[in-house]
């Protein structure tokens, strides 16, 4: 069975500023700029966790087979449990970039209700 490497550089740093970085831009890729739907920013947000989540987990199979591990030996042998637990290591990470998209998405939900606001201002205006 597979089990965490201690921390350094590539298995710690790397996939922090990777994930970090993906919490703060895949909002804004995924949706609209100029939305006025608090609904569809929750749904970006969401999507953006899922998203780090697997993408953390591919990031730290690939940092297990660079370090030489035979990840595909244990894939082979119960697949299940190898997914499971490069899951579980990526989901840990979210320790680091959760705050992170909480703040975007607070910054982001912001600009929704400034949005809104001058919608109303505009139809209010004499």
């Amino acid at each position: 069975m597979l089990n965490p490497e201690p921390i350094g550089w590539l298995n710690t740093g790397l996939p922090l500023v990777l994930l970090v970085g993906g919490a703060i831009i895949l909002p804004r890729l995924i949706s609209r700029r100029e939305t006025r739907s608090h609904l569809v920013l929750m749904l970006a947000i969401v999507s953006t966790a899922l998203c780090l989540i697997v993408f953390g987990a591919m990031i730290f199979t690939t940092i297990y087979v660079l370090q030489g591990t035979e990840v595909s030996a244990a894939f082979s042998e119960n697949a299940p449990a190898t997914a499971v637990f490069f899951l579980l290591l990526s989901t840990k990470f979210a320790l680091a970039w959760a705050p992170i998209l909480a703040l975007v998405w607070f910054v982001a939900a912001q600009a929704v209700e400034k949005r809104r606001g001058e919608d109303i201002a505009r139809r209010d205006a004499p």
